[in-house]
């Protein structure tokens, strides 16, 4: 047998071998140096003591305490492996508290896939409600189209997804109804089309138009809008699921968007968009809480979740 393969058959031995028990016997007998202080701390016999004593100095090979009538010193070997034994019982005392506020929904993490087209505000009003209760909880957000992110869930890469609803996977998916999102036509202030009277449906079809890529429920509004008024589809330049993104280009390309209506209104009010009069009549568009079904999830995700619910605005009938 090589020494590698010797080394690593008495490491496994040694995990397998020493116990708690152990480890507090030898930070007892650290602090006291006296196996009958030691025995009266843990409640076990002075002969008790003994023993584990002489385990742990058989798992290892050597000596590690000078015995003597004034009681048990720990040489080197010994002042060291109980160092490493007083920081390994903090360690599992910490595990042992950390496992115990995650079970009581007090902390955990949160991997969040969500699309571009949801109110930050959603997110923002959970994470706060999850403060006031003494929740705390790290959340990791991925952005993206809702096809991709739930391939991403069904490989437990994410815990949960905000999006539209996903007929793909659909029996192995629990989707909840968060609200319903009208759209909105937008443009930039300084837009070079914008004259003194309203922009109409029928002079926006050869203006460039940036949008969600397809198969998505904004680039679907955008086509039936059209098509509904009897015009052919519109020039689109740009294609991309990135809200920022698509700001940057309406503000330095002078391209029109499509957004939901609380985006657009929210961006409205803070003077960096304008909706255009024209009415978007296409039904509004569910947005979905998505997880996978039939898991058990951690108290502090459940929160999440639940406080999700119950912030998600409300829509008007259309």
């Amino acid at each position: 047998m090589s020494d590698e393969n010797h080394d690593e058959r008495e490491t496994n031995l040694l995990h397998h071998r020493m116990k708690p028990q152990h480890l507090a016997t030898l930070v007892s007998i650290g602090r006291h140096r006296n196996a009958h202080r030691t025995a009266r701390e843990m409640a076990l016999s002075q002969p008790a003591i003994s023993k584990i004593i002489r385990e742990v100095e058989q798992l290892f090979g050597t000596v590690l305490f000078d015995r003597s009538r004034a009681g048990m010193i720990p040489n080197r070997v010994g002042e060291a492996l109980i160092s490493r034994a007083n920081a390994l019982l903090n360690d599992i005392d910490r595990t042992k508290d950390e496992i115990e506020a995650i079970a009581a929904g007090h902390i955990g993490s949160l991997r969040l896939g969500v699309i571009a087209f949801i109110a930050p505000n959603m997110i923002t009003r959970t994470l706060n409600r999850l403060n006031e209760e003494n929740v705390s909880l790290a959340a990791e957000i991925h952005e993206g189209t809702t096809q991709p992110l739930v391939a991403q869930l069904m490989a437990k890469e994410l815990d949960c997804v905000i999006g539209r609803y996903s007929f793909e996977n659909e029996a192995e998916l629990d989707q909840k109804l968060l609200t319903q999102q009208r759209f909105a036509a937008v443009v930039s202030h300084s837009h070079p089309a914008l004259p003194e009277k309203p922009l109409t449906l029928a002079d926006t079809i050869d203006l460039p138009w940036v949008v969600t890529p397809p198969r998505t429920s904004a680039r679907q509004a955008l086509t039936d809008m059209f098509m509904r008024a009897g015009l052919r589809a519109p020039d689109v330049r740009v294609e991309t699921a990135s809200m920022e993104v698509m700001k940057a280009v309406m503000a330095d390309c002078g391209m029109i968007g499509l957004l939901p209506l609380d985006i657009a209104t929210k961006y409205a009010a803070e003077g960096q968009l304008i909706i255009l009069d024209f009415k978007v009549d296409f039904p509004p568009a569910p947005l979905m809480l998505i997880r996978r079904r039939n898991e058990p999830r951690l108290p502090s995700v459940e929160r999440f979740c639940e406080i999700l619910m119950e912030v998600a605005p409300t829509t008007e009938p259309f």
